[in-house]
């Protein structure tokens, strides 16, 4: 599916932007590093992202929000305020974007499933591992009913003596917690090391 990225001369610029190096003081890879405990290659796609947020924000002109993970990324890259405020805003974007230091949860900003939905058309369906999905009570509940689905399979395996009830309670327990464990890795922990 090909995706629309309307400004491409923003988007030319943001290409060509790079966060590790002059007029930054300190490569914004390194310090998210440092302020989450992630691995460089996980900094390196949060940058990505964050690049992206950008752009939505700089060709969209409306009121959007970060995920908690990119709001650290551009909590760090405005704390370097030569190269935030003199550099990437001016030059890059064309004018100055300020970051709310309180955001709303996820589930309650509105301003969140709208970036959600720009970033879909311009490029694609969003990781969820980046991009939390606001509907965390659906998520919730499905993990429940999946639960549900696997304690009873194996009850009825005890019941009947059936080894497929046990083999299908298994499979959907594993996968249960595989998929808890997959969508809730990395870039989301270690939010608190500061707003």
């Amino acid at each position: 599916m090909r995706y629309d990225i309307g400004d491409r001369a923003l988007w030319h610029r943001l290409e060509g932007y790079s966060f590790h190096e002059r007029p930054l003081s300190r490569s914004l890879v390194d310090r998210l590093g440092e302020e989450t405990g992630h691995s460089v290659d996980v900094c390196y796609t949060l940058v990505e992202e964050y690049r992206r947020f950008m752009y939505l924000l700089g060709s969209t002109g409306e009121t959007l929000a970060p995920s908690p993970i990119v709001s650290v990324v551009w909590r760090l890259h405005m704390e370097d305020e030569k190269a935030y405020f003199e550099d990437f805003c001016p030059r890059i974007i064309g004018r100055t974007l300020y970051r709310l230091p309180d955001q709303p949860p996820v589930e309650e900003d509105p301003a969140y499933e709208r970036t959600l939905e720009y970033y879909a058309l311009a490029f694609g369906r969003a990781q969820v591992q980046y991009w939390p999905d606001p509907d965390v009570g659906a998520v919730n509940l499905s993990s429940f009913l999946m639960w549900s689905v696997g304690v009873t399979a194996f009850a009825l395996a005890v019941l009947i003596g059936s080894f497929l009830f046990a083999a299908f309670g298994a499979f959907v327990i594993t996968g249960s917690m595989f998929l808890k464990w997959k969508f809730s890795s990395l870039p989301l922990q270690n939010l608190n090391a500061g707003g």
